[in-house]
């Protein structure tokens, strides 16, 4: 039996040649055939327009793609030309102003190469376009990734930070890339959104035919409603630490978009001014 929904239109069109059938009067047959034929024209239109809508997808993932490409170029080299600059000797003395110019210089960069990522990742999630590649990994290059990323930010936000998994971590089929960049994300909201002098803990476990990461903080936390908003882009939630800190409202987007993908979803603990604890585990 074929379960394929109907259109609207085509139902309409069902109707009328029912009422066709049954109708001896000449004056509504002549009504309903000029009925036929609008809705004729109409379903040949709707499809005109969704051959458009999908040629416009396929337009706007290019253009996404070049504006990338084209945007990366460069913040690569300027990004190279700051870290340069910032290595002790490489042109000569630099007085405390100047190494301060730097670092602004550099986390800038670092700020506009995370936004033009999740650019990125958003649309390809958003088009399709994302394909994971699942792969025998060590676990431990994910915990050694995510360690990478975290501890400069924990330092830069002035947070303690606590990073556990066992000592040996099994080889797994998972996309770990992905979950390096879900977790990192997590770690970084944590971060900002936590005040100067807090704690956030990030914690690996790997199971049997599965990998659990908790990423834990000691921030301002969450209400009920602005948890259920979490996955909306460009959505932030309307408190005084968020709205000072610059974000676009699109990492924890593309993390369940990811985790989407994964089969797995990112679940959530948090009350306001208590912290909060999210959660995903992935199946391998």
């Amino acid at each position: 039996m074929d379960n394929t929904p109907v259109s609207p239109l085509e139902q309409a069109r069902t109707l009328v040649a029912a009422l066709r059938a049954q109708t001896n009067d000449d004056t509504m047959a002549a009504t309903l055939e000029t009925i036929t034929g609008l809705l004729q024209q109409a379903s040949e239109t709707l499809t005109q327009a969704n051959a458009a809508v999908e040629a416009l997808k396929d337009e706007s993932a290019k253009m996404n793609s070049v504006m990338v490409h084209e945007i990366r170029k460069p913040m690569t080299s300027i990004r190279g030309y700051a870290d340069m600059l910032a290595k002790p000797g490489m042109v000569g003395p630099l007085n405390a102003m100047q190494q301060q110019f730097i670092e602004t210089i550099r986390a800038n960069v670092i700020a506009l190469e995370g936004l033009v990522s999740n650019i990125s990742d958003f649309n390809k999630l958003q088009t399709g376009r994302l394909k994971l590649n699942p792969k025998m990994t060590p676990t431990q290059n994910i915990v050694n990734e995510v360690k990478k990323h975290a501890e400069p930010l924990a330092a830069q936000f002035g947070h303690s930070l606590t990073l556990e998994a066992p000592e040996t971590m099994p080889e797994m089929n998972v996309e770990a890339g992905q979950i390096a960049k879900i977790t990192s994300h997590l770690v970084r909201n944590a971060c900002m959104y936590t005040p100067k002098g807090g704690q956030v803990a990030v914690k690996f476990e790997p199971g049997e035919g599965e990998l659990k990461v908790t990423v834990k903080d000691s921030g301002i936390g969450m209400k009920p409603e602005e948890q259920s908003r979490l996955g909306e882009p460009f959505y932030r939630a309307d408190h005084e630490l968020v709205t000072s800190q610059k974000g676009y409202g699109l990492s924890l987007p593309v993390v369940m978009g990811l985790l989407a993908l994964m089969n797995s979803k990112l679940d959530i603990e948090s009350s306001p001014e208590s912290g909060s604890t999210l959660v995903f585990i992935i199946k391998v």
